[in-house]
């Protein structure tokens, strides 16, 4: 099996940022990647292509997997994050590494006294 990484994303502009674009990558086991970025002095999006970072979300089963404790979508990462996020989203331990962002976001709501909405 062939790991997919950054380069593999083609990036076209975005449909809602006129001064942004994005690449959406299937990676295989219903999981599919979105990286979205400004381009020049385009806002509204985490990162910005001249400055080499990109926002992501991942979509598992047409869910939005939890990439950070506290939000579905990461800001401002670096070419070689998002290749390292790939890689784990393919590789032999890619349904625990899924299951262990979930955790993570349910002990933090936990921490705060939140439960989560399904």
């Amino acid at each position: 099996m062939t790991i997919k990484n950054f380069n593999d994303l083609v990036f076209n502009s975005h449909a809602n940022h006129p001064n942004g674009v994005q690449a959406k990558l299937d990676l295989g086991n219903n999981t599919e990647i979105s990286v979205v970025s400004n381009i020049g002095e385009g806002s509204g999006l985490y990162g910005n292509v001249s400055e080499g970072t990109y926002e992501v979300a991942v979509f598992h089963n047409d869910n939005m997997i939890p990439l950070a404790t506290y939000d579905d979508v990461l800001g401002h990462q670096t070419e070689e994050q998002l290749t390292e996020l790939m890689a784990n989203l393919q590789g032999d331990f890619r349904a625990q590494f899924i299951a262990n962002l979930y955790i993570g976001r349910d002990e933090k709501n936990n921490e705060l006294g939140l439960t989560n909405q399904a």
